[in-house]
């Protein structure tokens, strides 16, 4: 406030020191935060990563002549991360995202691409090209994602479950960056309150139970037929719903 508003010097000089003894406080904090976030349980990131974690620093840290274990690489095997094992990337993805990438004039239309990229990989990036409105991959595109991509996904539903053209329409599908993100939507819209439980298999992926967590709702597990194939089983289903 200024010496006016304040009024006397008296005034100004007992604000002052209330100021310089005010001592400012964390607003957030463990007690502040959302309790389920904070509760959350995600296996796929748990203490075994951690300390995995750990062990990899120490393994980069240590020398030939003093080692602390007896193995020297850490093989993580919590995600589905083929590439990270050794799986070679498939050739044809990588060739058309390329040519997706590149301005045309120095990937699709340039004068040497068909001796550098198959025939086919050309004619995909380009019909990927016209797909995205001109605009490349580095650009937005509609929130429920390319209508080209969205009616080809449709397309392949009709063929996979033999339903006639035009059964299927784009407008009701949804892309999204990965499956995790499909399922955090899904979960979202599905759990109201605490009242709202999910049937969930056992064993499953930990991102299900996490996010039910996250949303407050609760956790029905059911336990998969493990002689059967790890099939579903109506009779568990109904026994896991009951209780």
């Amino acid at each position: 406030p200024s010496h006016k508003q304040l009024g006397s010097k008296a005034d100004f000089a007992t604000a002052v020191t209330t100021d310089a003894t005010f001592v400012p406080k964390k607003r957030l904090t463990e007690q502040t935060m959302s309790q389920s976030l904070r509760t959350m349980e995600y296996a796929v990131r748990g203490q075994v990563v951690i300390r995995a974690n750990e062990i990899e620093t120490e393994l980069k840290e240590s020398s030939a002549t003093h080692k602390k274990y007896s193995f020297d690489q850490i093989v993580y095997t919590n995600i589905g991360n083929p590439h990270s094992v050794g799986q070679k990337p498939l050739t044809w993805p990588r060739q058309v995202m390329a040519l997706v990438d590149l301005p045309p004039e120095v990937g699709v239309d340039h004068k040497l691409a068909h001796r550098m990229f198959p025939k086919d990989a050309i004619e995909r990036a380009r019909s990927i090209k016209e797909g995205l409105g001109g605009h490349g991959s580095g650009a937005y595109t509609h929130s429920q994602g390319p209508l080209l991509f969205r009616q080809e996904i449709c397309n392949f539903i009709e063929k996979r479950d033999g339903l006639p053209e035009g059964a299927t329409d784009p407008d009701n599908i949804f892309m999204t960056n990965g499956a995790s993100t499909g399922i955090s939507m899904m979960l979202n819209t599905l759990i109201a309150d605490s009242t709202s439980g999910v049937m969930i298999p056992i064993p499953q992926y930990p991102i299900y139970s996490a996010t039910i967590d996250l949303c407050g709702g609760k956790k029905v597990g059911y336990y998969l037929d493990e002689k059967n194939g790890w099939d579903t089983n109506l009779e568990e289903l109904e026994r896991s719903l009951k209780d």
